[in-house]
């Protein structure tokens, strides 16, 4: 156990650990309130004094909803280590969340906005101040839930931090390789020497370094082997990355690099999101410190995505692959007439044992469909096929709703109502529906600080 005068902490209550200090869950000895303790190891006191009180003053200064916030400043009553009091978030960082294999291809569209609004108000904040963060990246995103039960994301880890306004230069590396901005990346990762000094456009790379990342569950620059063991190909694509262009893989041993301009297709956003992000990543993942956006235009444009609106629409028969000519609805035993003007809102309310039939002059009788689960704000549609040749007379085909049950037990099918795509056939096994889904797989997470004073 360790402790200081208003805290106690188990040393094997680790949150986190980095290369000056060690993150722990604490409690406040009165009132049993949960804190994190930032605890300064022997490594940290080499630094220059100055380096050492920069995160003091850096969190003391600082007052925002999306950045941790500090409590206190104390000492452990033995060694007389400098501990940070700061505020606890229960549900990890934003790593943890693109660890979980529910999100190995990206976050949910809601999901994604979230961490946008939080990192955007917060780096809104810090520029407010003229501080520049230096070491952004998924792992120093915290998250807990707030009382209406949505995420909230706050930056953390101001170890790195210092004061710059826009029209100042440092010399001093700090970072994580994988989000570390191409001039710093080379002196401190490929330890090649060079006199450039750096601006605050290098948290501009590191956000959308963090975005990319957050929206397809991978890293946006991948070079054959990983960006560990190919650090000079790992350069060489951040730095020739062509405009336009937010991705680049090289896929085989020295092979070509293959550029994308567009967000992969298992992404999870929306086709309206990703025409308004592609841009935004596209120049702020600008290696040329010159061309790069500034965080005005980087605002701008993020306030723009941020105070747009939702609409959602529906159209059920040009979501089904049955022609319309050969559709007829029955809801609750009545034909189902479809207005094109029928607001999603006030769309039949199906349940399980009570969908929306289609009967289709189609020959397939069964049909699956291709969909990805998501949320919906007007809740999911249950949908049952029956195949039924149109010339049959009204009466017969009115008979074949009583089969309805049967169909119902074999292929109902729950659609979220603003993201129907189109009903395809598909393999379908007895009383089951086969989902079509792209195969999993994970991204590229690995931590590693390298941290480097002058």
């Amino acid at each position: 156990m360790q402790s200081t005068p208003n805290y106690l902490w188990h040393t094997e209550d680790v949150l986190g650990q980095g290369a000056t200090a060690c993150v722990y869950k604490a409690r406040n000895k009165k009132s049993g309130e949960l804190v994190a303790v930032k605890v300064f190891n022997n490594a940290s006191y080499l630094r220059p004094q100055e380096v050492q009180m920069r995160e003091f003053e850096m969190l003391r200064k600082l007052n925002h909803k999306n950045i941790v916030k500090l409590f206190a400043v104390e000492e452990t009553g033995t060694s007389k280590q400098k501990v940070l009091v700061m505020e606890y978030c229960s549900s990890g960082s934003l790593l943890n969340v693109l660890e979980d294999p529910a999100n190995a291809f990206g976050l949910s569209e809601s999901e994604f906005l979230i961490v946008l609004q939080c990192v955007v108000a917060g780096m809104n904040h810090l520029r407010e101040n003229g501080i520049v963060h230096r070491d952004i990246k998924p792992g120093n995103i915290m998250r807990l839930m707030g009382e209406d039960g949505q995420s909230i994301y706050k930056l953390t880890d101001f170890g790195a931090a210092r004061e710059l306004d826009d029209d100042e230069k440092f010399v001093s590396v700090y970072g994580t390789e994988e989000y570390l901005h191409p001039d710093m990346y080379e002196r401190a990762v490929l330890r090649k020497p060079q006199q450039k000094a750096y601006g605050v456009t290098v948290d501009l790379w590191s956000i959308g370094v963090t975005f990319y990342h957050a929206a397809t569950g991978s890293l946006p620059f991948i070079p054959f082997g990983g960006p560990r063991r190919n650090k000079e190909i790992m350069h060489k694509i951040t730095t020739e990355k062509p405009p336009g262009a937010i991705a680049g893989v090289q896929r085989q041993e020295n092979g070509t690099i293959e550029w994308s301009y567009e967000l992969p297709a298992t992404c999870r956003l929306s086709a309206g999101l990703k025409v308004q992000l592609i841009p935004i990543l596209a120049n702020i993942l600008e290696a040329d410190q010159e061309k790069c956006w500034g965080f005005d235009q980087f605002f701008a444009e993020t306030s723009d995505i941020l105070h747009r609106i939702v609409v959602d629409v529906f159209s059920l028969q040009q979501a089904s692959s049955h022609p319309p000519h050969h559709q007829e609805y029955f809801f609750e035993g009545h034909l189902y007439e479809l207005d094109p003007n029928l607001q999603a809102h006030s769309f039949c309310q199906t349940t399980e044992n009570n969908p929306l039939t289609l009967l289709s002059a189609e020959p397939e009788d069964l049909v699956g469909v291709r969909y990805r689960d998501r949320d919906s704000y007007f809740g999911l549609l249950f949908l049952a096929v029956i195949s039924v040749p149109r010339q049959k007379p009204w009466g017969s085909r009115c008979r074949c709703l009583r089969e309805a049950p049967w169909a119902i037990s074999r292929c109902v099918v729950q659609l979220p109502i603003y993201q129907v795509t189109n009903v395809k056939p598909c393999g379908v096994a007895s009383r089951q529906v086969t989902a079509v889904f792209p195969p999993p797989g994970l991204g590229y997470n690995e931590e590693q600080i390298h941290k480097l004073d002058k």
